[in-house]
């Protein structure tokens, strides 16, 4: 039985993805964890990754560093980086809304010990970011609680108002009460 030369060979998935407290929704002032996950779904290793996912600064704070570096992958293993980039922006009327272009974050690595055969890769693509003014967002994710309690009374006032009414009205002999016709 032969086995083929590539059958040890590193085979990696390289995937960015991005949590926020409320998925897809993005706003000044509250984070958004970055993750960089490293998959090796082939049975060889990988040796010298680096990664590096450069995020605007003029437009981003950023907890942790954008650039991970690890030695070996082997067949099978997943690793991860993990970062947090929080946005800043100053809304204004001519500029309600901060627009930033979806971008791929870098992997570089070998498939030998010594580095020698460098392989370039970029991960999934992130959705374009439309990041929201901290006051907008805070309208937007509000529960309105007020709004929903004078709903829910003024619901009840009109099904149930009516109602009592007729009941007291009748109970004093101002109003008949239906009856059905007997003749």
């Amino acid at each position: 039985h032969l086995i083929p030369a590539d059958a040890s060979e590193a085979k990696i998935i390289f995937r960015k993805s991005l949590d926020t407290e409320i998925p897809y929704t993005y706003a000044a002032g509250f984070p958004i964890n970055i993750t960089l996950g490293i998959h090796n779904i082939g049975t060889g290793s990988a040796y010298n990754l680096k990664t590096s996912d450069p995020w605007p600064r003029q437009y981003f704070d950023i907890d942790g560093e954008t650039e991970a570096e690890f030695a070996e992958i082997k067949g099978g293993e997943t690793l991860e980086h993990n970062f947090t980039v929080t946005p800043k922006f100053d809304a204004t009327p001519e500029k309600p809304l901060l627009y930033v272009r979806g971008f791929s974050a870098e992997l570089s690595f070998s498939k030998d010990e010594e580095g020698e055969d460098q392989t370039k890769a970029l991960s999934t693509q992130m959705r374009d970011l439309l990041v929201r003014s901290k006051e907008d967002y805070i309208r937007f994710t509000a529960k309105h609680n007020t709004e929903w309690a004078i709903f829910g009374l003024g619901t009840t006032a009109a099904v149930f108002g009516p109602l009592v009414a007729y009941i007291m009205v009748s109970k004093q002999g101002g109003l008949p009460i239906p009856r059905s016709k007997k003749e």
